[in-house]
């Protein structure tokens, strides 16, 4: 008999951690559309239509939650082990397609919002190089997890496990987007086993579109921090309610539970983490 159940992308470190993990792109493009949405509406209506732009492709990008294939040929004649195959490839195509379609609105909410905050710059790679010299002169550090993310990348997408800028990490994490929009991606398919069991395959092309996504948001999230710094838009003057309360990093390189409230301005620095459980009473 086939195996149905998909195994999901490897678990990195970083998405594994009992407190303060990196959230999935889908929740992490949710707290982005979240902050993006409560900037101070501009006085002017074009620069107004852009920023609803950016917020309407990061809404995609957190609305997206499956997607559907049938791989079946349905010719009624398919032995029983090319069926479990299709059944196979159907799932598999729904995962990896899912992270692919992602990555493809990500992408779109990160040029979008390059074209409103640096429109002299063609293309994000440069703009996210010119953010980060400019938070790192300000004493800032990038988001959290946006080192070993970008490590953890650009181990999948170039076979490299030195360290890399953001920068670098989102040029490439678009050139995955580019690859399988011209056709250059090869198609993952199940494997087999000597019987003809079909199981699934291609979890590094899935775990690859995943983490390319979340270094797409992780550069969103710097742009952001940076056109703050920058006085190019003021940060959202109110308060994030926080439902259960989050953890936070504290100037000790630790974590403190953070109940009820943090204001978007401080919140734009933890956005991407998993709120977690809270302490025990």
């Amino acid at each position: 008999m086939a195996s149905t159940q998909l195994p999901g992308p490897c678990l990195p470190p970083y998405r594994a951690q009992s407190a303060m993990a990196l959230l999935d792109p889908q929740e992490h493009a949710s707290e982005l559309a979240d902050w993006v949405e409560r900037i101070p509406a501009s006085s002017e209506p074009v620069e107004r239509e852009a920023w609803d732009n950016v917020y309407a492709w990061l809404r995609l990008a957190s609305g997206l939650r499956t997607v559907t294939f049938d791989m079946a040929y349905e010719d009624g004649g398919m032995c029983a082990a090319g069926d479990d195959f299709d059944y196979v490839w159907s799932n598999m195509m729904g995962e990896w397609q899912l992270h692919q379609l992602r990555l493809g609105y990500t992408r779109a909410a990160l040029e979008a919002l390059v074209r409103v905050l640096l429109p002299d710059l063609p293309t994000p790679g440069p703009a996210i190089d010119a953010a980060e010299l400019r938070l790192a002169r300000a004493g800032q550090e990038p988001p959290l997890h946006a080192r070993e993310a970008t490590r953890h990348f650009l181990a999948h997408a170039t076979e490299s496990s030195e360290p890399s800028s953001l920068a670098v990490a989102v040029t490439q994490a678009i050139g995955v987007h580019e690859l399988a929009a011209h056709g250059f991606t090869r198609i993952p398919q199940p494997a087999h086993d000597d019987d003809m069991q079909s199981f699934p395959a291609g979890h590094d092309e899935i775990c690859t579109s995943k983490e390319a996504t979340s270094i797409l948001l992780l550069g969103i999230q710097a742009l952001l921090a940076w056109a703050v710094e920058e006085r190019h838009i003021v940060a959202p003057n109110e308060d994030k309610f926080l439902c259960e309360g989050m953890w936070v990093p504290d100037s000790a390189g630790g974590s403190q539970w953070v109940d009820q409230e943090i204001s978007y301005g401080d919140y734009l620095a933890v956005l991407q983490l998993d709120h977690g459980d809270p302490p025990d009473l």
